[in-house]
Formats: C-alpha cells, sequence, structure tokens
C-alpha cells in the first residue's frame, strides 16, 4: 500500500493590499457568513479529497469550515463557496487564515491554488477581503497553506477611533487595553444613553418617545 506523503507546503506568493484596502477591513463589521472565492490551478480537486477554511482568532480560537464539492473541481476553475458561522465573526480579531488539504488518494498530485480570497459582506454591496490578503500557494501531500500572521499590535487598538462602532445609543467607547474591562482589542464599551422617562435612544435621533418620529 501506498504510503501518504509528508506534509509539505511550498509557498509561492501571498499578495497583501495596500494600506488602506487594510484600514478598511480592520474596520468591516461583525459578520455571520463568508465567501470563499478560490481559483485552482492544473490538477482538479477530485471527489472524496477534504478541503476546508480555517480562521484563527487572536483568543486562540480556530473555526473550521468545510468546503462541500459533491462533485470533481476540473483544473484552472474559480469557485464561490458561500460559509455559514455558527458565531458572529469579528473581523478585527482574525490572525490569519488557511485552506486545509487532505487528498483522496496518495498517488494524488500537487493541489495548486492560484488564488483564495475570503470575502466579509458589506453594507454598500462591494465584498471586503478578510485580513485584505489573497492566498496563493501550492500543497504536496497532506497539508495546509496559510496567510501570514497578523501581528498582534496590529490588532490592538491604537485610539479611541478604532474602538468606534459608530452607534450613539450604546455609549463611546474607549481604547484602553490595559482596562480589565477590555475585549481583545483592547476596547472598552461605552455606557449607554439614558433618556427621560417614557423614551427610547434612537441612531441619528436620539432620546424620543416610544413611538418614533416619522
Amino acid at each position: 500500500m501506498a504510503l501518504m506523503k509528508a506534509p509539505k507546503i511550498i509557498f509561492r506568493r501571498l499578495t497583501v493590499y495596500a494600506a488602506l484596502l487594510w484600514a478598511v477591513n480592520v474596520a468591516a463589521a461583525p459578520v455571520q457568513q463568508v465567501e470563499l472565492r478560490i481559483l485552482i490551478g492544473a490538477e482538479q480537486l477530485s471527489i472524496g479529497s477534504d478541503l476546508e477554511l480555517r480562521i484563527y482568532e487572536n483568543d486562540g480560537i480556530v473555526r473550521r469550515l468545510p468546503v462541500v464539492h459533491p462533485e470533481p473541481w476540473l483544473p484552472d476553475s474559480t469557485h464561490l463557496i458561500p460559509l455559514k458561522l455558527r458565531e458572529v465573526l469579528e473581523p478585527r480579531n482574525v490572525q490569519r487564515f488557511a485552506i486545509y488539504y487532505r487528498p483522496s488518494s496518495a498517488l494524488s498530485e500537487a493541489f495548486e491554488i492560484i488564488a483564495a480570497d475570503v470575502e466579509l459582506p458589506s453594507s454598500d454591496g462591494q465584498p471586503q477581503k478578510l485580513l485584505g490578503m489573497t492566498l496563493s500557494g501550492v500543497i504536496v501531500g497532506q497539508g495546509e497553506l496559510a496567510t501570514e500572521d497578523r501581528a498582534a499590535a496590529a490588532s490592538t487598538c491604537r485610539s479611541d477611533a478604532d474602538c468606534d462602532d459608530r452607534r450613539a445609543c450604546n455609549g463611546r467607547e474607549r481604547c484602553a487595553p490595559d482596562s480589565r474591562q477590555a475585549d481583545a482589542r483592547g476596547c472598552v464599551g461605552g455606557t449607554p444613553v439614558v433618556c427621560p422617562v417614557n423614551q427610547v435612544c434612537g441612531e441619528g435621533i436620539g432620546c424620543h418617545g416610544i413611538a418614533p418620529p416619522k
């Protein structure tokens, strides 16, 4: 019986987008669904092979999202796979993402990923790329192809603006990494607005009666 080849990952290139794109991703809102866009190389992905998107977060959580493919993927083909998350993902907490591959046969050729992006939904309808990175490389045998780790310092807030969730009614967030109340980004939640009796706070309008103003 043929033995599985020892895990070996050959990295060819990792495209990191400009600082502006990076800033957009850092400010991305929490999401509950992502889409994996992947372009494979000259070898098909056969039925029985395992493919998995892995998302590594600052607090040690690893999300493993199986990529289902009931049919083989033809060479040089592009695929857009929607993936639902069991729990909300905060993009600013992500350290790196990876594609895990296990071939259906020990005799399978190396699996080439020309480009793989994890796309996040956005309010303007234009998807944003997780970490602003595109993953590319070759996996020989069984293994994982991953982006570079985002430095811990890069994911920690530097000013109150980094923590602002753009909502007024829940109070003003502060950047205070040394506080016991700080989250993984170093942000501390604000104090919610207290309205007079029989009034509630509405975003963009402030305190108003129970029936929202027309």
